[in-house]
């Protein structure tokens, strides 16, 4: 059986890695997707004042709600899949899970990102390309705008305030 995970989190980045694996591996017969949503672990200091009962609910339908595109989409492939939601940094989270489903690959939506972003934006998938032996299909969305495929970011609310400031002086 070839197994495939994908990280769900209900955003269009999502929904096109889903579609590149139905259109990649979907006509296979040994095919099986495994859907996977990553929740944000509470801080100790909140949990405390829930009942872990209360807290899994909360993830469980959050990430039923991530998932439902995904699964809706699936459904209608007539494919084989299964769901399952983790808590934790997302990196390692996807690592574990699929280490423990015994997936054959993982196969993540991303948009492309400037260079600035890059830097200083915490990448789901630089870490498990750092952390995880399973090889892993990166899936890009759209194009840049031209100004950021030169690295330069495009003009933000800090800089349109800057240059109002320079303006107005």
């Amino acid at each position: 059986m070839n197994k495939i995970l994908i990280p769900v989190d209900g955003s269009k980045n999502s929904e096109m890695a889903v579609k590149h694996a139905v259109k990649t591996y979907g006509q296979d017969p040994n095919a099986y997707f495994h859907l996977c949503n990553v929740q944000p672990a509470l801080y100790h200091h909140i949990g405390k004042f829930l009942s872990k009962q209360t807290i899994h609910e909360w993830h469980a339908e959050r990430a039923a709600q991530a998932s439902a595109s995904a699964s809706a989409y699936l459904e209608r492939q007539g494919l084989n899949f299964s769901f399952t939601y983790v808590c934790g940094d997302k990196g390692a989270a996807i690592r574990d899970e699929a280490a423990r489903l015994e997936c054959h690959r993982i196969v993540l939506g991303t948009s492309k990102k400037n260079s600035l972003s890059r830097l200083f934006e915490n990448s789901t998938a630089a870490k498990l390309l750092e952390i995880s032996d399973i090889p892993l299909e990166v899936v890009t969305g759209s194009s840049l705008p031209a100004l950021e495929r030169w690295g330069i970011p495009a003009l933000g609310a800090g800089a349109a305030t800057a240059l109002m400031a320079v303006v107005i002086d």
